[in-house]
């Protein structure tokens, strides 16, 4: 009975690894203010799987990719990773984007 709930337990453990989505997956912007007084806003929509990026006069979508922590989107060489407040980008002119917090 033990072997039979290891599976169980893993695919557990994996969707809650998982369960960290963007910063409450929402259709607002936020607005992240970063080191060298660079700024740039990501609209986290479809409960988290996309995100509309805007910075140095560049809007992209970023699709969710695998993450080990925190929210992490990508497209065309360019990347967002966020963990709660705190967030990084790069693949956007002006960056990269670096110690960058929502406001």
């Amino acid at each position: 009975m033990r072997r039979a709930l290891a599976p169980l337990a893993l695919l557990v453990l994996t969707a809650a690894g998982c369960s960290t989505l963007a910063p409450d997956a929402t259709d607002s912007p936020i607005r992240y203010r970063c080191q060298a007084g660079r700024t740039f806003t990501a609209t986290y929509a479809l409960h988290g799987k996309r995100v509309e990026v805007t910075a140095g006069g560049v809007t992209r979508v970023l699709k969710l990719a695998r993450s080990g922590s925190g929210a992490r989107y990508t497209a065309r060489g360019a990347e967002i990773w966020s963990k709660g407040p705190d967030a990084m980008l790069k693949g956007f002119p002006g960056g990269p984007y670096q110690d960058c917090r929502s406001q």
